[in-house]
């Protein structure tokens, strides 16, 4: 179903409160419609396993099932060339969002035991990526040389890798000294047109009146029906020669270009009474999830999975009082974002980084009481280096023991742990989930 809409009902939410001298993470809710999200979710999900080499992978899925919880779910706007603000009926809130994106390391360790796979990457290829998105049509033609055009609107979205250092590593140290914040190279967004330079291919999708999103104006909430982008960019992304953890990352980007000039400062969505004026512009939602007071400084190292947010009073080489610039991850908040995206890659090449050959990690009882085994199989006779890590990513527990070819199994020291949620790994490479009820 298609509509056109004139106006749009938000949730009136605070959207100025700052945390770490950064925007605040909430922002306005809107009831998207569970339904029809559940139908484009399924078209997507997987169970990615050590034998995999092409899945589909959804970072807010993991975070929310690893680390977080459930995620509280809204849409955030992605606008073009403006401070524009929302007006409701007795407040206002900016709209400050201009870039949303996406960084994806195969090597982060909220995958453990998940995606064992992920751990063993030394280079992939990014087949597909998809998208739910929310293109809302406020305005469909306007007079050019006197005659009545379609307006024809540009998703833009931009591909980066490590290997032209198209991707930056800064910001927010984690207590183990990593700075472990990925984003595209600030230096090379152009704030005439939020094109990356860095970038290593842009993708521009025309967005026409056929391809708006259903809305239901039900009182004060309104009900989207969203449709999804499926895009495949093909890119290969290899791992540096000498081996640098900080390599075989690969990062995507969106932004919204209207065809309609949107006047700095200007209203970009109004629910005011219908008497005074409401400026029409069309718009692009994301959706994505935060998790009250989760941090990235809670993180691990090498864990460069997060959704990346241009804002506008960053937009024209502004610089925080913290030194942000313009591209902030989502992890960065006292409460995380995680884009809601999927990444298909697949590889030729998944090997090398785990000489030992361990596997089949697993743990006995799960959920475990005073006492566990942990069992896994090793090609050769060699040291194993065990951690246990809590859900922020703390250290809690390291053993080390000798392992031998073939099958293995030692004690698990439990008994020491608080009720919770564990992951353990061995050598840093391929790992289980655990729980502690005692």
């Amino acid at each position: 179903m298609k509509k056109l809409i004139t106006i749009l009902s938000l949730v009136c939410v605070s959207s100025m409160a700052v945390a770490q001298d950064l925007p605040s993470a909430k922002i306005p809710k809107l009831n998207v419609n569970q339904a029809s999200l559940d139908k484009i979710e399924a078209r997507f999900k997987s169970s990615p396993n050590a034998a995999a080499v092409s899945e589909w992978y959804n970072y807010a899925s993991a975070f929310e099932k690893n680390v977080a919880g459930k995620l509280d779910y809204s849409v955030r706007f992605v606008n073009f060339d403006t401070n524009g603000v929302v007006i409701y009926p007795t407040s206002k809130g900016i709209v400050f969002t201009h870039v949303v994106g996406q960084m994806f390391d195969p090597k982060d360790e909220v995958f453990a035991g998940e995606s064992p796979v992920l751990d063993k990457f030394t280079s992939y290829t990014i087949d597909s990526v998809a998208f739910t998105r929310f293109y809302i049509r406020n305005l469909d033609s306007v007079k050019i040389g006197g005659n009545m055009t379609e307006v024809v609107d540009t998703m833009v979205v931009q591909y980066f890798n490590n290997s032209n250092q198209g991707i930056g590593y800064a910001g927010l140290v984690v207590p183990t000294g990593q700075n472990v914040l990925g984003y595209p190279n600030r230096d090379a967004l152009v704030p005439a047109t939020l094109v990356n330079t860095k970038a290593i291919k842009t993708d521009k999708i025309l967005l026409r009146k056929a391809d708006a999103d259903s809305v239901v104006i039900q009182g004060a909430d309104s009900e989207f029906f969203p449709t999804t982008s499926v895009l495949s960019p093909g890119i290969t992304i290899a791992r540096n020669n000498n081996g640098t953890e900080r390599f075989n990352t690969f990062c995507y980007t969106v932004h919204f270009k209207p065809m309609v000039a949107v006047p700095l400062g200007d209203t970009v969505l109004s629910l005011v009474p219908s008497s005074q004026p409401t400026k029409k512009y069309n718009l692009l939602g994301l959706r994505t999830g935060s998790a009250d007071g989760i941090s990235q400084t809670n993180a691990k190292d090498n864990q460069y999975n997060n959704a990346v947010f241009n804002f506008s009073f960053l937009r024209y080489g502004g610089t925080s009082s913290n030194g942000w610039k313009s591209y902030i991850a989502g992890n960065a908040y006292d409460d995380a974002i995680q884009w809601y995206n999927f990444i298909k890659l697949s590889s030729t090449n998944a090997s090398v980084k785990n000489p030992t050959g361990i596997a089949n990690v697993s743990v006995y009882p799960n959920p475990a009481a005073n006492s566990a085994t942990l069992n896994f199989a090793s090609k050769v006779n060699s040291t194993a280096t065990i951690h246990i890590t809590d859900v922020n990513g703390k250290v809690v527990k390291a053993v080390s023991t000798t392992a031998t070819a073939g099958q293995n199994s030692i004690n698990l020291p439990v008994s020491e742990l608080a009720n919770g949620i564990y992951f353990v790994n061995i050598n840093g490479v391929a790992g289980s989930k655990f729980v502690v009820t005692k």
